[in-house]
């Protein structure tokens, strides 16, 4: 139970941090096309809306409709966090199943993304408080910091986001962004969105289901072959019975640590290397503590860009 409140704690402050986080009027953003993080975050939240709701036997369908290919200036790994929130929640919004649709639009000098569902609505009280921080509709299941922290990536991205909801008449999030001035989209082969032309054989170990999804749905985005463990003794056995490029682990496991697992890990093949996700990942930097197996320390929750970056620098190293 400590570990758990631990784990949740780090989390929250981690999302406070992104939540309050003041919009920079000099902070620049690479050119990013808004379609694309569509397409992305519906593949990375297929395991919620379409595995967990199949096994209690529902059905959600996801469509997207991109009626135009906008250009933003923005972080891609954030966009991908805002929609895949909101997906989140459309599915949670429809405990007998239904659709969701993601449109993107172009409006005037706004890029627009439309998320709806037809799922069971906002009162007119719930939806005007919906996006404060801490407020909740689901109970012990919500930390109530998703819809804040969506609201806080779109105002730093220098867009809106309106809401559209009424009971039993679904919800409609409405996120209008700047359009970008296409002329400056960067070289991809400057860039690190550019990804790794390689795929690598991966080993996830954490004890937390959801972290299993989502790592693996972010490896397998950029074409990698993942294998996972839910504990260190397992990832253990599967490390001395097969071959991997790359072992990424919790530190804080049951039975058999991160720290430990990684030794051993290295004790088999000390060419491999291993990444660390700890949500204590800024106080072990700070302290040095970093363990001596672990060659990459990540703060939790991580990105797809930042675990992009953090392979590539690992594996064309090696």
């Amino acid at each position: 139970m400590l570990r758990t409140s631990a784990k949740d704690a780090a989390s929250v402050v981690s999302r406070l941090r992104e939540f309050y986080r003041p919009a920079e009027t000099d902070e620049e953003f690479p050119v990013v096309d808004l379609a694309k993080i569509v397409q992305q975050a519906v593949s990375l939240t297929e395991p919620k809306w379409r595995r967990q709701t199949q096994a209690k036997g529902l059905t959600v369908e996801v469509v997207t409709e991109v009626k135009a290919s906008p250009f933003i200036a923005g972080q891609e790994s954030a966009l991908r966090e805002v929609l895949t929130n909101l997906i989140f929640n459309a599915v949670d919004a429809m405990p007998q199943g239904g659709r969701i649709s993601l449109e993107t639009s172009i409006e005037d000098d706004n890029a627009v993304v439309r998320v709806r569902d037809n799922g069971t609505g906002m009162t007119e009280s719930v939806r005007q408080r919906c996006l404060e921080p801490f407020f909740s509709t689901k109970g012990e299941r919500g930390t109530g910091l998703g819809l804040s922290m969506v609201y806080g990536i779109v105002d730093r991205h220098r867009g809106k986001l309106e809401i559209e909801s009424a009971p039993g008449q679904g919800t409609t999030f409405i996120i209008r962004l700047p359009k970008a001035d296409t002329s400056a989209i960067q070289d991809p082969g400057n860039s690190a969105q550019a990804g790794l032309k390689s795929s690598f054989n991966v080993l996830i170990v954490d004890d937390e289901p959801r972290v299993l999804e989502v790592v693996s749905a972010y490896l397998r985005c950029d074409g990698h072959s993942v294998s996972t463990a839910a504990s260190g003794r397992e990832g253990l056995e599967k490390f001395r019975r097969n071959r991997f490029d790359l072992v990424v682990l919790d530190r804080v496991m049951p039975e058999m640590s991160g720290d430990q697992t990684a030794r051993f890990i290295k004790q088999v093949n000390d060419r491999i290397p291993v990444i660390m996700l700890t949500g204590f990942g800024a106080l072990i930097e700070v302290s040095g503590s970093q363990p001596a197996a672990v060659d990459v320390v990540l703060n939790k929750p991580v990105t797809l860009d930042t675990l992009r970056v953090t392979i590539g620098k690992l594996l064309h190293a090696a």
